[in-house]
């Protein structure tokens, strides 16, 4: 069994050092990457490298695993020259893919031939909605009625991804129309072909729930969540922990449950939950997970919640989830 990593960025680095715990020995470890001195480094270090997926050779033995966690725009090609070389069982880095026509290829592809796609969505190997569900029964908050993501230069696409699909989740839906009004910058430091996206965007669900994004590529601020419900909300802080509010219940009862502009929120409780690595995890589904715990179907959504955001910002108009086109800017 050979495992070939392309990309030893900085995710790439982690699987690396994890790697150990579900191979035989390095020699069982291929890494490619980009980066000549890189390799050379790894290789004086004993590595076995190569600057690119087609390099690998027949001397190299058999390919049944393989980590995708290049720069995004290579992903979904890098998935195909890992399949093209016998690989059946793969980990994709987010963004899955740019576009959604190489998305449609890439699904029908896997499908046929029975490949085996785990994509790494944070929240999905976590047990956070887990904690979050217990909470709304023992503070009896009902169900969420929408979600508000806030943050500085964190990216809709390299950090929101992860919050869209926690968002998705939370709320059981999807999204049915999307608008956007983006701030569309090329500050990203890994390359100023990459996007980083700010501005405002607004998913309105198909349950009836509402996911509001709000993020400024000129402030540094950290993620920060809200969860809300009727008369209360959960917020995720930038340091991950997590806090409920809620209206007094004697003002919900003089109201008799109504909404009313007056509804002051008092601390509630700390909610128990402590963040994780997640590369294990995934790893461990990798190895010997009997189906995904984030199959590419699931990954679509919050790409197309990226790129339908992008598509209303360019076209200047609400667009509808099912009629989302690609754009051609390239995201991380």
């Amino acid at each position: 069994m050979n495992v070939v990593l392309v990309g030893h960025g900085s995710i790439g680095s982690r699987y690396k050092k994890s790697l150990l715990k579900f191979i035989n020995s390095y020699n069982n470890l291929i890494i490619v990457d980009k980066n000549i001195s890189l390799i050379d480094s790894l290789t004086k270090e004993g590595f076995n490298c190569f600057k690119s997926v087609s390099q690998i050779n027949s001397e190299s033995g058999l390919i049944s695993h393989g980590i995708v966690a290049n720069w995004g725009p290579d992903h979904v090609k890098t998935a195909h020259e890992l399949i093209d070389l016998g690989c059946k069982r793969l980990i994709i880095e987010k963004p899955v893919s740019n576009r959604i026509d190489e998305l449609i290829y890439l699904k029908k592809r896997c499908n046929e031939e029975n490949i085996f796609v785990t994509v790494h969505h944070h929240w999905n190997y976590t047990n956070i909605l887990k904690i979050l569900k217990e909470s709304e029964l023992k503070f009896n908050l009902g169900n969420p009625v929408g979600i508000r993501l806030m943050g500085g230069s964190v990216c809709l696409s390299t950090n929101g991804t992860h919050f869209l699909d926690l968002a998705c989740s939370i709320l059981q839906s999807i999204p049915q129309e999307i608008t956007g009004d983006l701030e569309l910058d090329y500050i990203n430091p890994r390359s100023i072909d990459l996007v980083n996206i700010g501005g405002m965007a607004s998913y309105r669900m198909k349950n009836g729930t509402f996911i509001h994004v709000s993020f400024s590529n000129n402030n540094s601020q950290a993620f920060r969540t809200e969860i809300v419900y009727r008369h209360a909300i959960i917020e995720i802080n930038t340091d991950f922990k997590i806090r409920c509010f809620k209206r007094k219940e004697e003002d919900i009862l003089k109201f008799g449950e109504k909404i009313t502009r007056y509804g002051d929120l008092e601390f509630v409780s700390d909610i128990n939950y402590e963040d994780i690595s997640t590369i294990d995890l995934i790893l461990e589904n990798l190895f010997n997970g009997t189906n995904p715990t984030v199959s590419i179907d699931h990954a679509e959504t919050s790409l197309l919640m990226v790129l339908g955001a992008i598509d209303s910002h360019l076209s200047m108009h609400k667009v509808k989830f099912d009629k989302i086109k690609d754009n051609g800017i390239l995201i991380s």
